[in-house]
């Protein structure tokens, strides 16, 4: 884990939020970004991706990212986004059209997370993805209790607010626990319109 206590790095707004950890498909739709996010790939360096607000600001927990992959079309750049790690915002700033930001790391802040708390977690993902797959999709969920937070987070049906709401929970116990009581009342409409 590194040790600085601040760190500069390109800063990308996007509409989609990016957990670490987790492999995402990211639009980057504004052209002042396209040049610094088509350097950072092919010199392969890491850059924060954070959701933008209603108010086009950056949100200021954010997860820096490896570009595996760019496809340009369009109405903008498609990229394939490999999560590494949660960051706070301090600031940023304008180099050219592009941002930049100054961040510091934001570690998962672990405590003791009980077996049944994790096994709940596991069985309700399962249960959802399975009901929400697309045919032939295939998904083996984590068991160590951050990455399976960042994959529920990730993979089940909510929206980038939500999204946003859950990576900013600073424990794997406290984003578990939020995301047993939204996949529960998500089971519960999905197991409602199976039944009718």
């Amino acid at each position: 884990m590194p040790t600085r206590e601040s760190f500069t790095m390109g800063l990308v707004p996007v509409g989609h939020v990016v957990f670490p950890g987790i492999v995402s498909s990211v639009l980057v739709r504004a052209r002042g970004h396209r040049g610094a996010v088509k350097r950072a790939a092919n010199e392969d360096h890491s850059m924060v991706f954070s959701l933008e607000r209603p108010d086009h600001e950056p949100s200021t927990v954010a997860a820096t990212g490896r570009i595996l992959d760019l496809t340009e079309e369009n109405d903008g750049l498609i990229l394939r986004v490999a999560g590494i790690q949660r960051v706070h915002l301090i600031s940023y700033f304008h180099e050219g059209t592009a941002l930049k930001g100054k961040f510091r790391y934001a570690s998962d802040d672990e405590e003791n997370i009980p077996p049944l708390l994790i096994e709940e977690a596991w069985a309700l993902a399962s249960e959802l993805w399975a009901m929400v797959q697309e045919p032939g999709a295939r998904s083996d969920l984590p068991s160590a209790p951050p990455l399976l937070s960042y994959w529920v987070a990730a993979h089940v049906p909510l929206n980038a607010a939500t999204r946003q709401e859950l990576l900013e929970i600073p424990t794997s116990r406290g984003r578990l626990a939020k995301e047993i009581s939204l996949m529960r009342t998500l089971l519960d409409g999905l197991r409602t319109q199976h039944s009718s």
